[in-house]
């Protein structure tokens, strides 16, 4: 049996990692060393595929909820980083890597899924 958080602390990294995540969109960009054109994207992804994990983990039962609720805060943080910044621009294709990273996880839970079953 693989070690499992209580899903109380759980559903508190996810609220958490969804104030970090925000916070992160509104500062000013950190200097990171561009290895790809899309690194960006790739950030985008990684961040929303955690999310949907964390979320998934905390709300098993609420899978589709977790999903659209994920899409809709990558939405708002698009209008809120063009709405609220200088320093910022909202973009549609980050909401497109957003949803990627929410499919990623998906397929990963149905993978894990499958293998229990």
């Amino acid at each position: 049996m693989p070690f499992q958080l209580p899903q109380p602390l759980i559903r508190t990294l996810f609220i958490l990692a969804l104030v970090v995540i925000f916070i992160l969109a509104m500062i000013p960009m950190a200097v990171v060393p561009q290895v790809v054109d899309f690194q960006d994207k790739l950030h985008h992804s990684a961040a929303f595929a955690v999310l949907a994990l964390l979320g998934w983990a905390g709300w098993p039962a609420r899978l589709n909820a977790v999903a659209g609720g994920l899409l809709g805060y990558g939405i708002l943080i698009e209008i809120c980083q063009h709405a609220l910044t200088t320093n910022r621009v909202g973009e549609p294709m980050d909401v497109l890597a957003d949803t990627a990273g929410i499919v990623i996880a998906r397929w990963i839970i149905q993978a894990r899924t499958a293998r229990s079953a």
